[in-house]
């Protein structure tokens, strides 16, 4: 397991079991930590508040949901535009993350598709014809061995 220096080791026990099941209620947490169900609410609550557990959530099959191809960006930017283009890449729904990187104004980014037509459309609707675009190079993924939701415990 990660090693997280900041919280003692029943948090970090907390945190490892709801990572593993999500929907593990707090008196199952407590049965294997031998604490109450009170005891583990506040301390998810605490971990909560602190923001050190930002969310809870569920990762959806995207393949099973009609979303086939995964494919990965290098979207090269104007540095003046960088910021309109990323705002406006980021609010379409097929993009599941885009991140700004260092060197040349280059802005990263996935995105989940329903098949090639949409993978076409999706670079000359709305990528290519975004002002400030100098150029795109896509990587389509053929086999996925990890993916991540957030820091992997």
């Amino acid at each position: 397991m990660l090693e997280l220096p900041n919280l003692d080791q029943i948090d970090q026990e907390i945190i490892k079991l709801l990572h593993e099941n999500g929907r593990m209620s707090y008196a199952k947490i407590g049965e294997q930590l031998n604490l109450s169900r009170v005891a583990i609410q506040k301390r998810v609550e605490a971990l909560v508040e602190n923001e050190i557990i930002e969310n809870f959530t569920i990762r959806l099959n995207a393949t099973k949901l009609g979303k086939v191809v995964s494919a990965f960006f290098e979207v090269e930017v104007e540095p003046r535009f960088a910021q309109n283009v990323g705002n406006s890449l980021s609010a379409d729904p097929n993009v599941i993350s885009i991140y700004q990187m260092t060197g040349p104004s280059t802005l990263h980014m996935h995105a989940l598709l329903k098949d090639e037509d949409a993978l076409e459309k999706f670079l000359y609707q709305h990528i290519y014809n975004l002002e400030g675009v100098v150029r795109v190079n896509t990587q389509v993924v053929i086999k996925r061995f990890k993916q991540g939701t957030g820091l992997e415990l």
